[in-house]
């Protein structure tokens, strides 16, 4: 790799060669002008192994975000959320239902996201969303946020997300 510029992924530290597929993070200004999205300022924020990034940007966001954060409270309120929290509340919180799907605790439903019928799988095991419309994927929290942003329009950070959980569904 004479020559190449090597970087690191910044959640294993692994090198990465730049012949094989890998994730970039980027950091975009946007703004709209007649109707159209134009990106102002792009800025590369990190580099991400195929490895790694193979669980999808919710994921890696919440690897980065562990890693680089001395916040424990808030890592040890996500820890105990996720251990007691069933997605089938969270979903009813939100008034979604859907039909179970197969012999596993699958579940089909409506899109909130996209108002698009038997089109959002929820998967109660694993506590883990999919949206058909668009390739919405993730946890607990990342459904809070997407939810909070395409349905509500505003902007949630992960802690209010957690913030929230743990109002509506308080730990025993």
């Amino acid at each position: 790799m004479k020559g190449e510029n090597v970087s690191q992924c910044k959640i294993c530290g692994k090198d990465i060669d730049p012949k094989f597929p890998f994730f970039v993070i980027s950091f975009n200004k946007e703004a709209i002008e007649n109707g159209t999205k134009k990106i102002i300022q792009s800025e590369e924020g990190a580099s991400i192994c195929e490895e790694c990034g193979k669980e999808g940007l919710p994921s890696v966001l919440r690897h980065l975000k562990l890693i680089h954060d001395s916040d424990t409270e808030l890592n040890q309120k996500m820890q105990s959320i996720e251990k007691s929290i069933k997605m089938e509340a969270l979903m009813k919180e939100f008034g979604i239902s859907g039909e179970k799907v197969g012999t596993k605790n699958q579940y089909l439903a409506k899109c909130p996201f996209h108002n698009q019928e038997a089109s959002f799988l929820i998967d109660a095991k694993t506590k883990e969303y999919f949206c058909f419309c668009e390739g919405l994927r993730g946890d607990v929290f990342s459904f809070v946020i997407n939810y909070d942003r395409d349905v509500n329009h505003k902007h949630m950070t992960l802690k209010q997300a957690v913030d929230y959980l743990m109002e509506k569904f308080p730990i025993q």
